[in-house]
């Protein structure tokens, strides 16, 4: 399985796994190898792309309380290359608490990292264009989190091992049926991070809810909002619709999202999104966004 944040990751509260792992090793070694392969066509702006996104191998291991997780990205890139996305240990004692050590990806936002866990391809803050490909959540660091896991609330802190890293902080609420709350805080030298984030599934419909915030220490604040629904149509096929706003300084962007999504087989996925964008200055409006994506995990 994938362990990284389980105890208050979105993948664990939309109970996401991986049920198609392969075990590998000697029979009963608790060694299971995963992952995906993500291809995607996109047009903006007049600029079409089409590429290999991301190959993720994962390596996932368990002996008793002891877990092990390494994950790598290969992309079809001179300049990326390979890289060692997760690498963690965990120990788990038994009564909700768990201690982490590695490189591992944060607490922070309602979208997740790996597009096998996304509903649509974009994500709803990426008008600046600025640190990748969202503007306000961190990607991943090295450092220890000390997770606990209850029926009505979960909690994280982690501290970073890095020079001129800090710590994040994660409260989750999910003594409710279907509804999940978090706030978390990430509190860095060169900036801080906040997001607070609602979800509530009622039957076939995802609603969700998020606000979030970064405030830099040099350089321009952001602060962006999101509403989404996703409803599944049957087991097959289902369709996301999202409005987001995004505040980069004095600019203020809006996007609207609508993307249906069909899953060929359990292991084939794919999705078709269309994006629109409203800036307040109309020199910083990114172009419309179609996109085609296929995903197929292992």
């Amino acid at each position: 399985m994938k362990i990284k944040n389980k105890l208050l990751s979105l993948a664990s509260i939309l109970v996401v796994s991986n049920v198609s792992a392969i075990e590998i090793g000697p029979t009963g070694s608790g060694i299971e190898l995963s992952g995906f392969v993500d291809l995607y066509f996109m047009s903006q702006s007049k600029v079409e792309t089409t590429e290999v996104g991301q190959v993720e191998i994962d390596l996932d291991w368990e002996d008793g309380p002891v877990s092990v997780s390494v994950d790598f990205d290969l992309y079809d890139s001179a300049t990326d290359g390979a890289t060692l996305e997760e690498a963690i240990i965990t120990y788990d004692f038994g009564n909700g608490f768990s201690v982490t050590g590695g490189k591992r990806l944060s607490y922070l936002g309602f979208e997740a990292y790996d597009p096998t866990n996304m509903y649509q391809y974009s994500y709803a803050y990426d008008a600046d264009g600025v640190g990748g490909p969202q503007d306000i959540y961190d990607a991943y660091d090295t450092g220890f989190s000390v997770d606990y896991a209850g029926d009505t609330f979960s909690v994280g802190i982690f501290t970073s091992a890095e020079q001129d890293g800090g710590f994040e902080y994660a409260l989750a609420f999910t003594g409710v049926e279907n509804l999940t709350v978090k706030a978390i805080l990430a509190d860095w030298d060169a900036y801080e991070t906040t997001t607070y984030w609602v979800s509530y599934q009622l039957d076939k419909l995802l609603l969700a809810a998020e606000v979030a915030e970064r405030d830099n220490t040099t350089g321009t604040d952001i602060e962006g909002w999101l509403i989404m629904g996703n409803y599944s149509v049957n087991d097959q096929l289902a369709l996301t619709l999202r409005y987001s706003e995004e505040e980069v300084g004095t600019i203020d962007h809006e996007k609207f999202t609508i993307s249906p999504s069909y899953a060929f087989t359990d292991s084939l996925s794919g999705l078709v999104e269309y994006s629109t964008y409203d800036s307040s200055v109309v020199a910083s409006e990114p172009g419309d966004l179609f996109a085609v994506e296929f995903i197929f995990t292992f």
